[in-house]
């Protein structure tokens, strides 16, 4: 495909690089990549948000926050770059435009012009060097050698040496185990303190229903009918998708007859994942709730 000049700015979209005149770029993520070129098509035009959520996440369930995201990520790009003429506006409470100022054109990158060492030509002086004399082998007269005593060499005073550096002692050997038992615990606790506290399974109550796992919290003071709520939800025929599904459920700030909820899905086999908020529901109008959220997860469940 060929490259899109934008002002200052080139994209090459087989790659979605994004680059400057400087050659300073940025590999654009397949979602910011998605809502840019979108933008850009229709420049100088608002894009509601409607439109963005179904081209750009193709029915996935979620929040206007994750689209502010996309945004903001966006224009911290767009400063990094140090774009020029290049502004992406927000229209309140309806989408966002792209402008693009058409006088701004891309300046030529001007690469540097290397210079060639230069090399004197000189040849190389003589060196002398003075032989070497050996020393006459000097011979003490009337020294006894005692046969009694071990005379150790040279090479077998070098070896003891080496062997008590060498050696371990017990004390650096209980230091190094302590030390490897240490970062092996740190590592281990990591590992587990790396699960978020909404994906902790055992805080819920667990049911299966076509190859999907339902993890429902209810923290309301109403009680805990988890058994209603998979029985209508199986009524449902509820569309096949191997993937896992975190409800909390809590009291609602609004009324006090009704409650609120976060979900979460993931997809079993792959990182596709999407969130969902409800302010106002009721727990009869849940499995229908969760029924129409499933069929909008299109990727996920695919």
């Amino acid at each position: 495909m060929q490259k899109i000049t934008i002002a200052n700015l080139v994209l090459e979209p087989a790659t979605r690089r994004l680059s400057n005149n400087a050659d300073d770029a940025i590999i654009l993520r397949p979602l910011p990549y998605n809502v840019f070129t979108l933008l850009l098509e229709q420049k100088g035009n608002c894009i509601d948000r409607d439109e963005l959520f179904d081209v750009c996440w193709e029915g996935a369930i979620v929040t206007d926050q994750a689209l502010t995201n996309v945004i903001s990520g966006l224009r911290r790009n767009l400063i990094q770059l140090e774009a020029e003429g290049i502004a992406i506006k927000t229209v309140s409470k309806v989408g966002y435009l792209l402008t693009v100022d058409e006088t701004v054109v891309m300046q030529p990158v001007v690469e540097p012009k290397i210079i060639p060492p230069v090399i004197d030509d000189i040849e190389p002086k003589a060196v002398l060097v003075s032989p070497q004399v050996e020393e006459p082998l000097m011979v003490h007269e009337n020294v006894e050698i005692s046969h009694d005593v071990p005379v150790l060499s040279t090479t077998d005073v070098g070896r003891s040496r080496v062997q008590l550096l060498t050696k371990p002692s017990l004390k650096s050997a209980l230091i190094a185990f302590c030390l490897c038992s240490l970062i092996a615990a740190v590592c281990w606790y990591e590992k587990a303190s790396s699960v978020p506290y909404f994906l902790v399974k055992e805080n819920y109550n667990h049911f299966e229903i076509k190859n999907t796992d339902f993890y429902i919290l209810n923290n309301t003071r109403g009680k805990d009918n988890i058994e209603a709520i998979q029985s209508g939800l199986e009524s449902l025929n509820l569309v096949e998708c191997n993937a896992e599904i975190y409800i909390r459920m809590y009291d609602s700030v609004y009324d006090d007859d009704t409650y609120s909820l976060k979900g979460y899905i993931v997809a079993k086999n792959s990182n596709r994942n999407s969130n969902y908020s409800l302010s106002k529901f009721s727990h009869e109008n849940l499995p229908g709730i969760i029924a129409k959220g499933l069929k909008r997860a299109k990727l996920i469940c695919e």
